[in-house]
């Protein structure tokens, strides 16, 4: 869905931004690439064991906020923001009032309920670094603190037969699926690695096994073009996966 909004938002910007503009002569602080000190917002952020999530991607120009809440039976709360960095304090992202909140079902994708579509937000990064969302419509997620764990969530890696999914977050660490295939495709291993991120570093070190008894520890980090795998003192560049689940 987040396609979709995207196209939604990326109008009502380029209207509010020329306004913008056109009256004040000013230049709006919000794109990544003119602005460095924005992208310490982009990764993704989690509170209470990764049942709230927060993922802030580069998109048209602007800081894209994606937040889940977690529900349970297959259903998760969705919000979505277009925000620009705060001219008068730049921990701060400041979302356009189009923000848009919806209940998804995580089978089907489908949308089951739209709350709204005049959301309003902040985002601030507090002394600790920790994210906070300010929910300006209700007051969701009041409280609440999110910890930065990285870009490497959601992400589908590669490197020869091997295959590497950052599939989850859960109570500190990262679920992370490896696979290694043969060559008609079919699964011939795979293993369940756990890894927490370490901020200082940016890194993920996860241990795990293909066989139980030889276990593996892969540092993971993000290079100018992606994900390198390093194992045993050896660093190997990945590229993202294009393999058909």
């Amino acid at each position: 869905m987040k396609k979709l909004f995207a196209l939604i938002l990326a109008i009502c910007l380029s209207v509010t931004v020329l306004s913008a503009l056109a009256e004040e002569g000013d230049v709006i602080g919000y794109y990544p690439d003119d602005h460095p000190e924005s992208k310490v917002f982009m990764s993704t952020w989690v509170a209470e064991g990764g049942n709230w999530r927060i993922e802030m991607y580069g998109e048209d120009g602007s800081i894209k906020p994606y937040i889940v809440h977690r529900l349970g039976d297959n259903k998760e709360d969705i919000w979505e923001y277009a925000t620009e960095l705060d001219k008068d304090n730049i921990n701060q992202l400041t979302a356009e009032p189009v923000g848009l909140h919806y209940k998804q079902d995580t089978v089907s994708g489908n949308w089951d309920t739209t709350y709204y579509e005049d959301g309003n937000a902040t985002f601030v990064l507090n002394e600790n670094g920790k994210l906070i969302w300010n929910d300006l419509k209700e007051d969701a997620g009041k409280g609440l603190e999110f910890e930065k764990i990285g870009e490497f969530f959601g992400g589908r890696w590669t490197k020869g037969d091997i295959e590497v999914q950052f599939s989850d977050w859960y109570d500190g660490e990262y679920d992370i699926r490896c696979y290694r295939y043969g060559e008609n495709n079919e699964i011939l291993a795979d293993a369940i690695l756990k890894g927490a991120y370490d901020p200082a570093t940016g890194t993920v070190t996860a241990q795990g096994s293909f066989d139980p008894d030889k276990p593996i520890t892969i540092t993971f980090s993000f290079g100018k073009d992606g994900v390198i795998w390093t194992e045993d003192g050896v660093s190997t560049p990945m590229e993202l996966s294009q393999r058909e689940n």
